[in-house]
């Protein structure tokens, strides 16, 4: 019986299940590119997937993400490009000091580890309602990489139709 997060392909006119911790294709392993499972182990880590993990570089940061139920991992310099766009915004605005707050304020400077684990502080896994034990949707977006747990991610909207017409106030490049 296939369950949430199977991956199927099209051989023929017929749909086969394929294994989905490995993906392949004419026999050969593929890179499952946007959506990979992990879970976070008893001190809070989790393994970052290895082709992300040499686009994010040995040090990251880890903060909210502007959607809710989410986090976002940056690397070290593409944080410091959203950091400098912030800093340029009018501080006098409310909503301005208030992402402010929630982005560079909450970010955590951490280094992946040997094996590709990143240590997230209790703090933040607590915003996205997740705890060691936990399974984790992680998302490949073009050089970030957001976080949320498996069960919010099963019980999200994944209609197309709710996003369209999203606009934002304030366009910062890379958040």
């Amino acid at each position: 019986m296939a369950k949430s997060g199977d991956y199927f392909h099209n051989r023929g006119g017929k749909w086969n299940i394929i294994d989905t911790k490995r993906y392949y294709r004419h026999g050969k392993h593929i890179q499952k590119v946007a959506r990979d499972t992990k879970k976070i182990d008893t001190k809070g880590r989790f393994f970052i997937p290895s082709k992300q993990k040499e686009e994010l570089g040995a040090e990251v940061v880890v903060t909210n993400s502007l959607d809710v139920g989410y986090l976002c991992v940056y690397s070290k310099e593409h944080f410091e490009g959203i950091r400098e766009q912030l800093g340029k915004l009018n501080s006098m605005d409310p909503k301005v000091r208030k992402i402010k707050r929630a982005i560079i304020g909450e970010a955590l400077e951490v280094n992946v580890d040997s094996q590709g684990r990143i240590s997230v502080s209790a703090e933040l896994w607590e915003k996205i309602g997740a705890v060691p034990g936990d399974e984790i949707c992680v998302f490949n977006d073009a050089g970030k990489l957001d976080i949320c747990t498996k069960s919010f991610y099963e019980n999200e909207d994944h209609d197309i139709g709710s996003i369209e017409g999203l606009e934002t106030t304030y366009y910062v490049e890379g958040l």
